[in-house]
């Protein structure tokens, strides 16, 4: 029988141990993605990757499926220390830089090619753009290219106009594009869109296919529109403050780290984009296709929409620039 000195031994230990396990920077990081999500995974691939580089001096302490509060909460509590980063995608992308909104404009891109391109050539651009705004960027967080998903087909501008269509709060590109169309859409956060599907609140969401399948989505629709609208990314930020407490050699393991692993990241998510489509049509999803001239019609409103959003919602030059590049790559390869 272990005696009351033993037993205070053991547990002295334990504690120690407990304490020991914890760094001495700990940084609070949330997401929206569900446990599981490849999101998900990513961060604590990350986190035990740091914790080993950096000798246990510096650790993640993940937040997912929301559990901080959508992704405004989450920056908030950000602004007063109560977290220290998140990986965003949706409000917290065009709150944090603004300009991010020029990489997601509809039609903009025509391939992953492009995009790996144009994201290379914009770097500094944006890692600076994000540092004057007081975040720390870790790498970009591949959504992919969004389709339309809708409890009745959507072909035309015509079909957005007879259903209710969702949308993200306070998202200029499609507050912009929606007004033009004539489009009646429904603003709600992204925790509460599967809930306004099976209310009927809404008719009509957009998303990429895997995200559509992680946040539940599909479950509550029957058509995917074959017509990537546009392409569409978050990002791992850490507040700059907490981030410059952290000593400078740890800071460089972080980097490092991070820019590997959300790489990789970003080639498993295009190929879960892949699979999911697959994945739509076996849960009785029926594609709908869109024809030439209605692509056209389109591709008009947002050349409308076009001379709203530059200079308003992300600026001329991050819109120049990405121009540029395009061109380039366009023209070199074909």
């Amino acid at each position: 029988m272990i005696s009351f000195k033993g037993l205070f031994a053991v547990v002295a230990a334990l504690i120690a141990n407990s304490v020991a396990a914890q760094p001495n920077h700990l940084l609070k990081i949330a997401t929206l993605a569900p446990e599981g999500s490849s999101w998900a995974d990513v961060l604590r691939t990350i986190d035990a990757d740091v914790r080993r580089e950096t000798g246990d001096n510096v650790g993640f302490k993940i937040y997912p499926g929301g559990v901080q509060g959508d992704e405004k909460v989450v920056l908030r509590k950000m602004r007063i220390g109560q977290l220290h980063g998140g990986n965003f995608g949706g409000q917290g992308v065009s709150q944090t830089l603004p300009d991010v909104l020029a990489l997601q404009m509809p039609f903009l891109f025509d391939s992953y090619a492009e995009v790996d391109y144009v994201l290379e050539k914009m770097d500094t651009f944006y890692r600076q753009g994000y540092e004057e705004r007081g975040y720390v960027f870790l790498g970009w967080a591949d959504i992919g290219f969004v389709h339309i998903i809708s409890q009745q087909p959507v072909a035309t501008v015509e079909d957005m106009r007879a259903q209710k269509v969702w949308q993200l709060p306070d998202e200029p590109l499609t507050s912009v594009l929606f007004r033009l169309a004539g489009v009646t859409s429904v603003p709600l956060n992204i925790p509460d869109v599967l809930l306004g599907l099976q209310t009927n609140l809404i008719d009509v969401v957009y998303a990429s296919p895997s995200a559509t399948i992680v946040l539940q989505w599909f479950t509550r629709a029957k058509y995917v529109t074959q017509l990537p609208i546009n392409y569409t990314l978050g990002a791992l930020l850490i507040d700059k403050r907490s981030f410059a407490k952290i000593p400078t050699e740890d800071r460089e393991h972080i980097r490092r780290i991070a820019r590997q692993h959300m790489a990789a990241l970003n080639q498993r998510n295009r190929r879960e984009n892949d699979e999911a489509m697959t994945v739509l049509q076996a849960n009785g999803l029926s594609l709908v296709e869109v024809n030439p001239n209605d692509v056209e019609t389109f591709k008009d409103l947002v050349t409308s929409a076009e001379a709203e959003l530059v200079g308003r919602a992300f600026s001329r030059e991050a819109h120049e620039q990405i121009a540029r590049h395009l061109r380039d790559f366009r023209r070199t390869s074909p």
